[in-house]
């Protein structure tokens, strides 16, 4: 039997991962440049190819496309229930509903900068804000009119998009949620060699390389990693609490879940004197 990542430590690192910027659209846009980019790396590992060409009038660009919508959603969604789905649109925070991940992806990702590289004369890298890109896109790039394919200077661009989290461990904190779901086999007792397992499972040998290496030069600042594993698998949004908004994590709770959180409020408000 496998052991999985204990879901307070995965709700914890998600958690540190927010911004430390209350206002602006930074945070937001660099969580999507990230999490496309993910996208793009796990369907090439997937595929077993280090491009993709994304032609959305040929067969194999079709289902180019299908493969990177696929792993998208497995990348952001983090709970699916009757009432709909919770997603992560910015690290650190869950949101309950909204526009599905397939649907965001090709409307904001294939339809803005793919299209817009797919009609420009020389390379198009992305993302344009920062000016750190992670891909590079277009004929002129990857020698196909709608190919994508790694930044040459990649790894050397990727902390920039990580400059507005918090907390000094953003790397190691990024791996745990990406491997979230990952089965870990119980012979494993080290983090930071289940984390590296998690992103082997899903990423390609350059990204698990580079995740390893930067969680190395943070593990003197990594104080807040507690019984790492548990023996079955939970999902993190059951106790994760948004600041200020708590719906999503109610939605993802069961009958018993939810009455038992009731009953401990209804006690608090009793305690407290307050009529309710």
């Amino acid at each position: 039997m496998p052991q999985f990542f204990s879901p307070e430590i995965v709700s914890l690192a998600f958690k540190r991962l927010s911004s430390r910027k209350r206002e602006g659209k930074a945070h937001l846009e660099r969580t999507s440049a990230l999490m496309y980019f993910f996208a793009v790396d796990a369907a090439c590992k997937s595929l077993n190819v280090p491009s993709l060409d994304m032609n959305p009038d040929s067969l194999i660009g079709k289902n180019n496309r299908k493969q990177v919508e696929l792993e998208f959603t497995k990348l952001v969604l983090v709970c699916s229930v009757p009432d709909g789905i919770s997603q992560v649109i910015e690290l650190g925070k869950i949101e309950f509903g909204g526009t599905s991940p397939e649907k965001r992806i090709s409307s904001n990702f294939f339809t803005v900068p793919l299209k817009k590289a797919s009609s420009q004369k020389n390379p198009y890298f992305y993302p344009g804000r920062p000016k750190a890109p992670l891909l590079m896109m277009g004929q002129s790039a990857t020698g196909m009119q709608w190919g994508i394919q790694y930044h040459e200077n990649w790894e050397m661009n990727f902390p920039r998009l990580l400059t507005e989290i918090r907390e000094a461990t953003p790397h190691l904190d990024l791996a745990i949620f990406l491997a979230r779901d990952q089965p870990i086999d119980k012979s494993v007792s080290i983090l930071q060699e289940a984390v590296k397992i998690g992103l082997s499972n899903i990423f390609s040998k350059n990204i698990v390389e580079y995740f390893e290496k930067k969680i190395s030069q943070e593990s003197m600042f990594a104080r807040h990693i507690n019984k790492p594993f548990v023996d079955h698998y939970a999902q993190f949004s059951k106790i994760y609490r948004n600041e200020p908004s708590t719906k999503i994590c109610y939605v993802a709770m069961n009958k018993s879940e939810l009455i038992s959180r009731i009953v401990n409020l209804e006690n608090l408000l009793k305690s407290n004197g307050i009529i309710f």
